[in-house]
């Protein structure tokens, strides 16, 4: 049963995309990927996106005056963006999501109230929260540092290995996919994990849907040997 919900999950997504979208082999996780050049679809994250330029403007006040930074974790941000704006940028991905995992994790429920909320970057600052904010703030700090939006992705997974939901980020950095985790302080390449199978991913222009290769096999989740 719970296959047959899994399997329906990700073909409605897929069939949400269009058929006209580009289809891409070999994508995330070694996934077929379906593209599409609209947002529609994932409403949380289009507001998330609208917030970048609060986040942006507090950023620059922060810079500013240390005083008006506001809290202290603006002023921690702040600081390792400054220490890290020269660095190589693989340096860069390894300590932004070292340093994000730092944050509080805590769920929607506890602190929104809601089964479901994607925090603006400055909520994240001040509060922590799940998954998908961890993500979203790793985004913000990699873009802020140089990194291309195009090169990364938000990714919304199931873990197979905790039967739950789970959100990563994704960068692309040096032939290979990066994956940005909060459960994982190291940086991993996509094609050394198998126990995260994606059902959407996106960054601030394209949305993609997936079809993962081991539903059609049936194989089982876990690390590459």
């Amino acid at each position: 049963m719970k296959r047959t919900l899994f399997i329906s999950a990700i073909m409605a997504g897929v069939l949400s995309i269009g058929s006209a979208s580009a289809q891409t082999q070999g994508g995330l996780f070694g996934t077929t990927e379906f593209e599409a050049s609209t947002l529609k679809a994932l409403p949380q994250w289009q507001q998330v996106i609208s917030t970048f330029s609060d986040l942006k403007a507090a950023a620059r006040s922060c810079d500013d005056d240390i005083l008006k930074c506001g809290s202290q974790q603006m002023t921690l941000w702040r600081t390792k963006i400054q220490e890290l704006e020269h660095a190589a940028t693989s340096l860069k991905i390894r300590e932004i999501n070292s340093f994000i995992n730092r944050w509080q994790n805590a769920s929607d429920q506890d602190l929104y109230g809601q089964d479901d909320h994607w925090a603006a970057p400055l909520d994240f600052i001040k509060k922590g929260g799940d998954s998908e904010d961890f993500a979203i703030m790793k985004y913000v700090s990699l873009k802020e540092l140089g990194i291309n939006p195009s090169q990364m992705r938000i990714a919304v997974t199931s873990d197979v290995l905790r039967g739950q939901t789970h959100t990563i980020l994704a960068v692309k950095f040096g032939g290979k996919t990066l994956i940005l985790d909060s459960q994982n302080d190291s940086v991993l390449a996509d094609d050394l994990i198998n126990y995260y199978v994606p059902f959407y991913s996106a960054n601030e222009t394209t949305r993609w849907a997936h079809i993962p290769g081991h539903i059609a096999e049936g194989s089982v989740g876990g690390i590459k040997q």
